[in-house]
Order: structure tokens, then C-alpha cells, then sequence
């Protein structure tokens, strides 16, 4: 793995095991610019070479899902059928069931992992760059800031997109997801009076006033067609059993 020569703030990923003698000015460890600048989009870009090896784009936040994947990725991708459905997994093409059942478990593995991995990383980084990088609670531009679903991955409806999507901090993305605040549809966020008696009857609510403080009104994406929609949150509230 190597970063790119270009000003991109990108990396692109080899099969270390074929280049014993690794050097940046190789034609072998070399990658097709068009490959990297997709990552930018996908998180993850792939390319094969005529050796059969894959080289691949990397976005920076997709970087250690590269680094724990990469012995596997690399030895099924370089199989051409195997390559071709990775390449489509991570542009979020739609890959029928038919198609998977027909490569080896350990194929299918890697392409339904590489699959799950860009959808998480777009819906990260669209959500992120929707809200400036910004909690929507604290509108602190936190570099830790999350991408947290409204309607949680698994309920019904529920999608990877901008829409579905807030970003928060750390500590609210938690209690939101426990279902300790919650959004309401006049974008506002409020503390779940349930969850709250629950935390002072078991002694453990120090400094729940300090942490209601910044609740209310949340940050916005500037573009109307990014905000949450509206049936997300009624939907996300009755999934966790929120009186509203």
C-alpha cells in the first residue's frame, strides 16, 4: 500500500506478495489514474492488471477496511468473474442472488463484504459532507463526528442514504441509537422521558442536565433535499417504541 504521487489525499493498495522488490517507479505497482480519482466516489476502486493482480483506489476513511480485507480481496479478485462483481459492489451496483450463488463461499464472502463497505462508506460520506462535518446537536465541527442512521440498519425501510442519515458526535450517536434522544418531525431533539427515569432509578444520570443542554432545534444540511425525511423519523420512533 502506497500513497498516491498526486496532491488527491488518496492511497493506492497491491498484493505485496508479488512485488519482493516494492519500489514507487515499477510499472507493476503502478495504478491507472482513473482508478484512484474513482475512489474519491466509491471509497474503494479496483483494477486489474495484465498479470491478474488487482490494484486498488483507496479513500482515506475506507483505509483500515482495506487493510483488513486486503490478503482475502486480493487473492479472489484477481479471478476475472470475481473481479468483475467487486468492481460493480463498489459503485453500489446491484448484484442479483443468482450471480453470487454461482461463485465459491469464499468469493461471495469478499463480495458482499466489499459491497457492505462502500454502501457504509458513501452513506458516511455523504452524510458527513452534508452537515459540514458538524455534530447536528452541538454544531461542534467535531473530527469525530459520526454518520448515524435514523431508521436503523435492519428496520424495515430503512436505507443507506443522505436522508436517513444525521451526523453527530460520538456520544449522541450512541444515545440516539439507544433510543436515550430522539428526533421528532419539526427537527427537533429531545430527550426520551422513559429512558431518562431508567438512568436516575439505577443512579447512573450524572450530568444528564449538561447533556440535555444542546438539545432542541438540530443543525440542517443547507439543501432541503438532504434533510431527514420526515416518514424516516415517525418511522424511527415507532421501530424504537418512542411515545411521541
Amino acid at each position: 500500500m502506497a500513497p498516491c504521487s498526486l496532491d488527491l489525499q488518496l492511497f493506492a493498495g497491491f498484493d505485496t506478495t508479488r512485488h519482493g522488490n516494492f519500489t514507487a517507479g515499477s510499472p507493476s505497482v503502478q495504478i491507472d489514474i482513473r482508478t484512484v480519482r474513482a475512489a474519491f466516489q466509491d471509497g474503494l476502486s479496483f483494477e486489474r492488471k495484465d498479470n491478474g493482480e488487482i490494484a486498488v483506489g483507496i479513500r482515506p476513511d475506507q483505509l483500515v477496511n482495506y487493510a483488513l480485507n486486503a490478503s482475502e480481496l486480493h487473492c479472489q479478485g484477481r479471478h476475472a468473474s470475481t473481479f468483475r462483481l467487486i468492481s460493480r459492489a463498489s459503485g453500489l451496483q446491484k448484484i442479483s442472488d443468482n450471480e453470487l450463488n454461482q461463485m465459491s463461499e469464499a468469493r461471495r464472502r469478499i463480495i458482499q463484504r466489499i459491497s457492505r463497505l462502500s454502501r457504509d462508506g458513501n452513506f458516511q460520506q455523504q452524510v458527513l459532507q452534508a452537515y459540514d462535518h458538524r455534530c447536528a446537536v452541538t454544531r461542534s465541527p467535531l473530527r469525530l463526528v459520526e454518520a448515524a442512521h435514523i431508521l436503523p440498519v435492519g428496520a424495515p425501510d430503512s436505507t443507506d442514504v443522505v436522508t436517513n442519515g444525521l451526523a453527530l458526535s460520538p456520544t449522541y450517536h450512541r444515545a440516539f441509537d439507544s433510543g436515550l434522544i430522539y428526533l421528532i418531525d419539526r427537527y427537533e431533539m429531545k430527550v426520551n422521558p422513559a429512558k431518562e427515569v431508567e438512568l436516575r432509578g439505577l443512579n447512573l444520570a450524572g450530568g444528564i442536565d449538561a447533556f440535555k443542554a444542546p438539545l432542541g432545534g438540530i443543525l440542517l444540511p443547507p439543501g432541503a433535499r438532504q434533510r431527514p425525511r420526515l416518514d424516516l423519523i415517525l418511522k424511527a420512533n415507532r421501530f424504537r417504541l418512542i411515545a411521541t
